[in-house]
């Protein structure tokens, strides 16, 4: 069951790093498999740097389900980019509040450090595109 459980929240993670790492929320395209091989990487070394209870990793699975599902529905509305990146910001404000009350003080720290290394993995990777 843990198993199961383990690779829900590695397949929704590696979504989410996704959608972290392409913060234009109306980017086009699709993740390569190495994308998702990186992402799912990514989301294990922070999963150990976390060292999630049973009932915390139960808790940001639901954390992160509910974030997707609102990104989703977010990169099919035919809203203008501005209103979209309005909404993908409260999104993460929600998630990062509720993060926040289900990790400890020092795993939130760990938490938000990942996060601001992604941002800036994503930076460097949209200026060499460009």
């Amino acid at each position: 069951m843990e198993t199961k459980n383990m690779k829900r929240i590695i397949k929704i993670t590696a979504m989410l790093v996704l959608v972290i790492l392409a913060t234009n929320v109306s980017a086009q395209s699709k993740m390569s498999e190495e994308q998702k091989t990186e992402a799912k990487a990514k989301y294990q070394e922070l999963k150990q740097k976390l060292n999630l209870s049973e009932d915390q990793s139960k808790k940001v699975d639901a954390i992160n389900t509910t974030w997707f599902e609102g990104v989703t529905e977010l990169k099919k509305s035919n809203e203008p980019k501005m209103v979209k990146r309005n909404k993908l910001k409260s999104l993460n404000d929600t998630r990062n509040r509720q993060m926040k009350d289900v990790l400890t003080k020092e795993q939130f720290k760990i938490y938000k450090e990942q996060q601001k290394e992604m941002k800036e993995e994503f930076k460097q990777r949209r200026a060499n595109r460009e």
